[in-house]
């Protein structure tokens, strides 16, 4: 008697060390990673993880589930590199480029529908009426730019023979137009109204006639190796973009309705510039992924 007991402890001891490890495995294979950035640099965290939650939700059914968790607190690009490439994170979200593509695996589906390509100006109050009369792209490159040190937008500027110097401080870059060491802060539509009510120089507005546009897409990116992640993620968008929930959440996100309807994108005076450093795979024949302009 005493050996069957002795037994079926074992056994119920065996059982229950599989059940711990086989949860703790499932559990550390399901949480996904990503950047706890409070800061200045990531203006609309909370909509990239509504996103991402959106499409781990989607992606459930065929993936199975998952939960997200933030690590660590506001990085530059390199450090969050690193930091993907370590496993300290999972997945970031960055314009794309050549280079990022080399170096990360991304999830070619523009999560901003684009609209990171389409930049408005922030200029001091006093210089609103001397940029109406402005009417070619060029008078615009003879002014100078201040820009994050190490965007893609920076980049893109350069290339396209526009006058543009460096911070790697949001606040001071802000703060440089504000006290006029720079013309004008390029931004895309979706960010100066937030950032602006959050930094609150009273001499600065968003600059009302002029648009400059550039094919731009923001995307997820994962390890490079962590193709797992990369087709639940795409999966997850993919349903959520087909059922119109990404839509939904995209247009309905209190800061994107406050910039679509301050901007006025259609009534402004669009300068196209272009990108060189997009690459070639971006999906831009796909209607279902941009912005339309109306």
């Amino acid at each position: 008697m005493t050996f069957v007991v002795k037994k079926i402890y074992v056994t119920l001891c065996l059982v229950w060390v599989l059940l711990l490890t086989s949860t703790s495995s499932h559990s550390a294979i399901d949480i996904i990673k990503h950047v706890n950035s409070r800061s200045d640099r990531d203006q609309q965290k909370t909509y990239y993880v509504a996103l991402l939650k959106l499409a781990i939700e989607k992606a459930q059914h065929k993936f199975g589930p998952a939960s997200l968790q933030s690590f660590g607190t506001s990085m530059v690009y390199q450090r969050k590199l690193m930091s993907l490439n370590s496993g300290k994170l999972d997945v970031m979200w960055a314009i794309t480029s050549e280079q990022r593509e080399r170096d990360l695996l991304p999830i070619m589906i523009p999560v901003l529908k684009g609209l990171i390509g389409y930049r408005v100006m922030v200029i001091q109050d006093t210089k609103q009426q001397a940029l109406t009369q402005i009417i070619s792209t060029q008078q615009i490159k003879n002014m100078v730019a201040i820009q994050g040190i190490d965007w893609v937008d920076t980049d893109v500027l350069l290339a396209n023979g526009f006058k543009v110097e460096t911070s790697d401080w949001h606040n001071s870059l802000y703060k440089g137009v504000s006290k006029g060491h720079y013309d004008y802060f390029p931004r895309s539509i979706l960010e100066p109204w937030a950032e602006m009510q959050k930094y609150r120089f009273d001499n600065l507005v968003v600059e009302n006639k002029h648009l400059l546009y550039y094919p731009a897409a923001m995307y997820f990116f994962v390890q490079k190796d962590n193709k797992a992640l990369a087709q639940r993620l795409e999966y997850g968008l993919n349903q959520a973009i087909d059922d119109g929930s990404f839509d939904k959440l995209f247009y309905n996100y209190p800061a994107h309705q406050e910039a679509l309807s301050k901007g006025k994108l259609s009534s402004r005076v669009m300068h196209k510039l272009s990108n060189p450093f997009l690459p070639k795979t971006a999906p831009l024949n796909d209607k279902r992924l941009w912005h339309k302009l109306h």
